[in-house]
């Protein structure tokens, strides 16, 4: 049997018999006393002990003893374990000793007719000191022979490999907040450079940041834990691109907030490792939440398309704002349940009501609106996954654009005061059948701004991250799998934005637009999606082309290479609300006139080759393909 063996094995035996483990304990208290006591004496009398000192040391001896196992049991110091031993454990052992030094003292006092005439006081102080070192040093030295124990079998298991990147002061609460979570520690990399090649509590401290992939690789580090003020997107994609420059193979953590560490609220298992939206660099927007406040609460509002994945995320904003009643309606029964459920438990207060249908149900509106008098109306119910639709073109232009009309028309019969419709940016010149619809939908809106209430808004916006059917999920699920992950074109780009940040823009939209325009967000420069799926690679500690590949599949019916939220054409001005726009278009703008029961009389016949030329007919500046996958 190994000495690390033996050592586990008598941790595990004494552990399981704690009567035995205590009486070790207060066998360790008994024997400090003697060797503390007596060791004071000799200390006093600088080895030279006279015979009425020595006399006197053992007639007091066994009460020190008796009032230290008193006392420590009442403190109960034989409960503690000491290869965890912390500062408040060292508080308990100096608050015992003191107060049994101080009750010894007053014993002696009493016992000596009330002086100390034949009692050295000096030994009072030198036996307390000499306690505190014997119970607290032997505590700490078992715990430091665990934490040696743990740092060695670590590096023996290759666990022992992160890195921390950030400021000093932060990096030593980070240190201080896991150490006791065996968070394997390499070093701390950190632009204060009078720092480097020093240690901090054991830690050692290289840099500078710009050399982190260098540093990584030296260290075979496999986990990069980065800090404020390094966690802007600018920075963490530059030492994840240093990191793969020097081929170091490493996962990325990130703690967004230093606050949270200092004040002890998180925990080692409470770094986040580093998302997709961490490296996009969306600029920050500043809305109006006073005047979303003023538009809800109390109100009556409608979501439908309540389960996707804008529609939930609004109405856990609206919730957060006090309607009167939040009415959701959906198709899908499971994504309705979902967001009821979650609802009820974060706001019970809210009254709601969960509806199961079509905006295309005539009847089911009908119904709807008599029971519910709706004030806000968010319409994000819609098919937008462009491959499938170009295989569905007949329920995509019921859906998307007969429902977005059937709608408009009963908001307009009940006096909705807001209608806030959810579009596209595929609905600029569009090359798909969704992109079509989402334009029609648009149109559909604007012709009925000049018919009295409501006010129609819509709000136009490019991909989510992590919207069901986005390419996010696809490519996790792909790398998990093990590759390859499929990019449809090396140049293929997107604007992206996260789905809060797309709800905050519906939102203030909502207030902000007049009847007939077209919000938009300045979404900052796009993203090409083969540099996306190669982060995401990274991301998960892996190398792409080596650990996973990345395979070109080519653009797919109805998509674009380039996509673009507005055209030359349209009249783009300035809101009041930052990084906002606002396309005004007058009525029919460029659009033949749109006759709603015709196209749905067409869509009901299933012809999609016609309906694919009456969609061209309808939008001048459409490039529709000839068919789908399936053609």
């Amino acid at each position: 049997m190994t000495d690390s063996s033996f050592h586990s094995t008598l941790i595990d035996w004494l552990r399981r018999h704690a009567w035995l483990r205590r009486l070790l304990i207060i066998a360790w208290h008994v024997a400090g006393t003697c060797v503390c006591y007596c060791l004071a004496f000799y200390i006093r009398f600088e080895g030279d002990l006279p015979a009425a000192a020595a006399g006197m040391m053992r007639r007091t001896l066994p009460i020190l003893v008796l009032v230290n196992l008193s006392v420590f049991a009442l403190v109960r110091l034989h409960s503690g374990m000491w290869a965890f031993f912390s500062m408040s454990d060292l508080a308990r052992v100096l608050f015992a000793v003191v107060s049994a030094t101080g009750i010894f003292a007053l014993l002696i006092f009493v016992l000596l007719d009330f002086s100390f005439r034949e009692y050295p006081r000096s030994v009072f102080v030198i036996t307390l000191l000499l306690m505190v070192a014997w119970m607290a040093g032997a505590r700490l030295v078992v715990r430091l022979i665990r934490e040696r124990k743990g740092l060695s079998s670590r590096r023996e298991s290759g666990r022992d490999r992160a890195l921390i990147v950030g400021r000093l002061e932060d990096a030593e609460d980070v240190i201080k907040a896991w150490d006791e979570g065996n968070t394997g520690i390499r070093a701390v990399v950190t632009d204060e450079t009078s720092a480097i090649g020093l240690t901090e509590r054991g830690v050692p401290v290289t840099g500078p940041v710009s050399e982190i992939g260098r540093i990584a690789r030296r260290l075979g580090a496999d986990r990069v834990i980065i800090l404020p003020p390094y966690t802007k997107p600018r920075q963490i994609n530059q030492i994840m691109e240093d990191c793969s420059k020097a081929g170091a193979v490493c996962t990325f953590k990130m703690i967004p907030s230093m606050a949270d560490v200092a004040s002890g609220r998180v925990q080692h298992s409470g770094i986040r490792s580093v998302e997709l939206e961490d490296l996009l660099g969306r600029p920050e927007l500043s809305f109006n939440r006073q005047s979303v406040r003023d538009m809800i609460s109390g109100k009556i509002v409608m979501v439908t398309g309540a389960g996707g994945s804008i529609g939930s995320e609004l109405v856990r904003q609206i919730a957060h704002y006090g309607p009167k009643k939040l009415i959701m309606l959906d198709m899908s029964e499971f994504n309705l349940y979902s967001i009821d459920m979650e609802l009820r438990k974060s706001a019970p207060g809210l009254a709601l009501a969960s509806m199961a249908g079509s905006v295309c149900d005539a009847g089911l509106l009908d119904r709807l609106f008599r029971r519910h008098p709706v004030q806000v109306l968010f319409h994000a119910a819609a098919y937008k996954h462009v491959p499938i639709m170009e295989d569905n073109v007949a329920v995509c232009v019921h859906n998307n654009v007969v429902g977005t009309a059937r709608l408009a028309d009963k908001a307009q019969e009940c006096g909705v005061e807001r209608f806030v419709l959810i579009s596209s940016d595929k609905a600029v010149r569009p090359t798909s059948v969704m992109g079509a619809t989402k334009r029609l939908a648009e149109e559909i809106v604007q012709n009925r701004r000049n018919n009295g209430p409501p006010c129609f808004v819509t709000v136009r916006f490019g991909n989510v991250l992590g919207s069901s059917g986005s390419v996010i999920p696809l490519f996790k699920e792909q790398i998990r799998r093990g590759g390859p992950v499929t990019v449809t074109s090396p140049n293929m780009t997107r604007f992206f934005m996260s789905i809060p940040e797309a709800v905050d823009l519906v939102l203030q939209a909502g207030v902000g637009g007049n009847n007939g325009d077209i919000m938009v967000l300045e979404m900052g420069e796009t993203v090409r999606i083969a540099d996306m799926a190669r982060r995401l690679i990274e991301l998960s500690g892996l190398r792409a082309g080596e650990d996973i590949e990345i395979a070109y599949t080519g653009i797919r019916p109805g998509e674009k290479e380039f996509e673009e939220l507005m055209t030359e054409d349209e009249n783009v001005v300035r809101t009041p609300y930052e990084k906002i726009w606002v396309i005004q278009k007058k009525p029919g703008e460029g659009v033949p006139p749109l006759d709603i029961e015709s196209l749905s009389r067409l869509a009901e016949t299933g012809d999609e080759f016609a309906l694919r030329a009456e969609l061209a007919r309808l939008i001048p500046d459409a490039t529709l393909g000839k068919g789908g996958r399936g053609a």
